[in-house]
Protein backbone atom coordinates (compact mmCIF):
# COMPACT_ATOMS: atom_id res chain seq x y z
CA UNK A 1 0.00 0.00 0.00
CA UNK A 2 1.25 3.35 -0.43
CA UNK A 3 1.41 4.87 3.15
CA UNK A 4 0.68 8.67 4.25
CA UNK A 5 -1.11 10.04 1.14
CA UNK A 6 -3.35 12.91 2.15
CA UNK A 7 -5.85 14.45 -0.13
CA UNK A 8 -4.62 18.20 -1.09
CA UNK A 9 -7.03 19.87 -3.57
CA UNK A 10 -9.53 19.79 -6.57
CA UNK A 11 -9.51 22.04 -9.43
CA UNK A 12 -10.54 23.07 -12.87
CA UNK A 13 -8.32 25.76 -13.19
CA UNK A 14 -4.40 24.86 -14.44
CA UNK A 15 -2.95 28.11 -12.23
CA UNK A 16 -4.50 26.87 -8.73
CA UNK A 17 -2.58 23.51 -9.48
CA UNK A 18 0.31 23.10 -7.04
CA UNK A 19 3.10 25.11 -8.72
CA UNK A 20 6.51 22.94 -7.79
CA UNK A 21 8.23 20.01 -9.12
CA UNK A 22 6.91 16.84 -6.65
CA UNK A 23 6.89 13.82 -9.41
CA UNK A 24 2.90 13.42 -10.60
CA UNK A 25 1.19 9.61 -11.52
CA UNK A 26 -1.96 10.57 -13.05
CA UNK A 27 -4.65 7.94 -12.74
CA UNK A 28 -6.61 7.63 -16.62
CA UNK A 29 -9.32 5.62 -17.84
CA UNK A 30 -12.93 5.67 -18.83
CA UNK A 31 -15.88 6.95 -16.97
CA UNK A 32 -16.74 3.91 -14.46
CA UNK A 33 -13.46 2.14 -14.85
CA UNK A 34 -12.59 2.81 -10.73
CA UNK A 35 -10.06 5.25 -10.84
CA UNK A 36 -11.46 6.42 -7.20
CA UNK A 37 -11.85 2.65 -5.94
CA UNK A 38 -8.50 2.50 -7.18
CA UNK A 39 -6.81 5.30 -5.48
CA UNK A 40 -8.32 4.37 -2.56
CA UNK A 41 -7.93 0.72 -2.66
CA UNK A 42 -3.50 1.26 -3.05
CA UNK A 43 -3.76 3.87 -0.72
CA UNK A 44 -5.44 1.79 2.24
CA UNK A 45 -8.07 4.95 2.47
CA UNK A 46 -11.69 4.13 1.81
CA UNK A 47 -13.04 7.72 1.40
CA UNK A 48 -9.68 9.40 -0.35
CA UNK A 49 -11.17 9.68 -3.06
CA UNK A 50 -15.55 10.10 -3.69
CA UNK A 51 -16.31 7.25 -5.56
CA UNK A 52 -20.12 6.74 -7.17
CA UNK A 53 -22.04 4.16 -8.42
CA UNK A 54 -22.82 6.26 -11.40
CA UNK A 55 -19.89 6.93 -13.93
CA UNK A 56 -18.96 10.77 -14.53
CA UNK A 57 -19.03 12.04 -11.52
CA UNK A 58 -15.06 13.25 -11.66
CA UNK A 59 -15.64 16.30 -12.52
CA UNK A 60 -12.55 17.77 -12.08
CA UNK A 61 -8.70 17.44 -11.29
CA UNK A 62 -7.64 16.35 -7.75
CA UNK A 63 -4.29 15.71 -6.00
CA UNK A 64 -3.35 13.80 -3.26
CA UNK A 65 -0.11 13.28 -1.65
CA UNK A 66 2.37 10.82 -0.78
CA UNK A 67 4.48 10.74 2.11
CA UNK A 68 5.13 14.43 2.78
CA UNK A 69 5.63 15.17 -0.97
CA UNK A 70 7.84 11.86 -2.39
CA UNK A 71 5.42 12.19 -5.12
CA UNK A 72 1.74 12.87 -6.26
CA UNK A 73 -1.72 10.86 -7.52
CA UNK A 74 -3.98 12.72 -9.42
CA UNK A 75 -7.13 11.81 -10.30
CA UNK A 76 -8.53 13.58 -13.97
CA UNK A 77 -12.21 12.77 -15.07
CA UNK A 78 -12.88 9.80 -17.15
CA UNK A 79 -13.75 9.81 -20.88
CA UNK A 80 -16.55 8.27 -22.73
CA UNK A 81 -19.70 8.78 -20.61
CA UNK A 82 -22.29 9.39 -22.66
CA UNK A 83 -24.62 11.28 -20.17
CA UNK A 84 -22.71 14.52 -19.87
CA UNK A 85 -23.37 17.66 -22.16
CA UNK A 86 -21.95 17.61 -25.34
CA UNK A 87 -20.63 21.39 -23.68
CA UNK A 88 -18.96 19.16 -20.63
CA UNK A 89 -17.47 16.67 -22.98
CA UNK A 90 -15.77 19.54 -24.31
CA UNK A 91 -15.15 21.07 -21.03
CA UNK A 92 -13.33 17.99 -19.50
CA UNK A 93 -11.85 17.57 -22.92
CA UNK A 94 -10.04 20.87 -22.51
CA UNK A 95 -9.06 20.27 -19.24
CA UNK A 96 -7.49 16.56 -19.38
CA UNK A 97 -5.52 17.93 -22.54
CA UNK A 98 -4.41 21.09 -20.69
CA UNK A 99 -2.94 19.46 -17.35
CA UNK A 100 -1.30 16.51 -19.75
CA UNK A 101 0.32 19.38 -22.01
CA UNK A 102 0.92 22.04 -19.76
CA UNK A 103 1.94 19.83 -16.20
CA UNK A 104 5.67 19.18 -16.35
CA UNK A 105 5.72 17.29 -13.06
CA UNK A 106 4.17 14.00 -14.52
CA UNK A 107 6.52 11.24 -14.58
CA UNK A 108 3.66 8.54 -15.38
CA UNK A 109 0.20 7.87 -16.72
CA UNK A 110 -1.60 4.96 -15.12
CA UNK A 111 -4.33 3.41 -17.34
CA UNK A 112 -6.91 1.57 -15.84
CA UNK A 113 -8.99 -0.68 -18.14
CA UNK A 114 -12.08 -2.55 -17.36
CA UNK A 115 -10.92 -6.28 -18.32
CA UNK A 116 -14.70 -7.28 -18.88
CA UNK A 117 -14.41 -4.66 -21.93
CA UNK A 118 -11.06 -4.13 -23.14
CA UNK A 119 -9.56 -1.66 -24.72
CA UNK A 120 -12.04 1.14 -26.41
CA UNK A 121 -11.51 3.41 -29.35
CA UNK A 122 -11.06 6.03 -26.57
CA UNK A 123 -8.12 4.41 -24.62
CA UNK A 124 -6.73 3.84 -28.11
CA UNK A 125 -6.53 7.46 -28.74
CA UNK A 126 -5.51 7.97 -24.97
CA UNK A 127 -2.58 5.65 -25.54
CA UNK A 128 -1.83 7.43 -28.94
CA UNK A 129 -1.56 10.66 -27.08
CA UNK A 130 0.86 9.43 -24.43
CA UNK A 131 3.00 8.36 -26.75
CA UNK A 132 2.86 11.35 -29.12
CA UNK A 133 3.74 13.26 -25.97
CA UNK A 134 6.44 10.95 -24.75
CA UNK A 135 4.13 10.17 -21.63
CA UNK A 136 4.98 6.61 -20.22
CA UNK A 137 2.11 4.65 -19.21
CA UNK A 138 1.46 1.61 -17.35
CA UNK A 139 -1.63 -0.45 -18.32
CA UNK A 140 -3.75 -1.86 -15.12
CA UNK A 141 -6.76 -4.32 -16.12
CA UNK A 142 -9.02 -3.45 -13.12
CA UNK A 143 -11.91 -5.57 -12.23
CA UNK A 144 -9.90 -8.69 -12.61
CA UNK A 145 -11.72 -10.96 -10.37
CA UNK A 146 -15.09 -10.13 -12.37
CA UNK A 147 -13.89 -12.31 -15.49
CA UNK A 148 -12.72 -15.82 -15.98
CA UNK A 149 -9.28 -17.17 -16.80
CA UNK A 150 -10.41 -17.34 -20.43
CA UNK A 151 -11.79 -13.43 -21.02
CA UNK A 152 -8.77 -12.55 -18.74
CA UNK A 153 -6.22 -14.21 -20.91
CA UNK A 154 -8.11 -12.64 -24.51
CA UNK A 155 -7.52 -9.49 -22.44
CA UNK A 156 -4.19 -9.25 -21.81
CA UNK A 157 -3.49 -11.35 -25.00
CA UNK A 158 -4.87 -8.41 -27.28
CA UNK A 159 -3.27 -5.79 -25.35
CA UNK A 160 0.07 -7.72 -26.16
CA UNK A 161 -0.74 -7.69 -29.71
CA UNK A 162 -1.87 -4.23 -30.33
CA UNK A 163 0.63 -2.35 -28.00
CA UNK A 164 3.72 -5.11 -27.26
CA UNK A 165 3.03 -4.33 -23.58
CA UNK A 166 1.41 -7.18 -20.74
CA UNK A 167 -1.39 -5.56 -18.48
CA UNK A 168 -1.04 -5.78 -14.83
CA UNK A 169 -4.36 -7.28 -13.70
CA UNK A 170 -6.19 -5.89 -10.40
CA UNK A 171 -8.91 -6.24 -8.53
CA UNK A 172 -9.57 -3.84 -5.46
CA UNK A 173 -11.69 -6.70 -4.29
CA UNK A 174 -9.14 -9.54 -4.02
CA UNK A 175 -6.10 -6.91 -4.05
CA UNK A 176 -4.76 -9.39 -6.46
CA UNK A 177 -0.88 -7.91 -7.79
CA UNK A 178 -0.83 -4.87 -5.64
CA UNK A 179 2.61 -5.45 -4.83
CA UNK A 180 3.37 -5.35 -8.14
CA UNK A 181 1.28 -2.18 -8.65
CA UNK A 182 3.03 0.06 -5.80
CA UNK A 183 6.26 -1.19 -7.60
CA UNK A 184 5.04 1.10 -10.29
CA UNK A 185 5.03 4.18 -8.24
CA UNK A 186 8.39 3.27 -6.60
CA UNK A 187 10.55 2.48 -9.44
Amino acid sequence: MLKNVKYIMTTHDINLMPNDDVPEYVIVGKSNVGKSTFINTITNHKGLAHTSSKPGKTRAISFFDVQNGKFRLVDIPGYGYAKVSKDQKLMFAQMIDEYLSVRKNIVKAILLVDCRRGISKDDEEMIAYFIHNKIPFTIIGTKEDKVNQSNKSKFIKNIKQKLNTTPLMYSSITKKNLDKIINVFVE
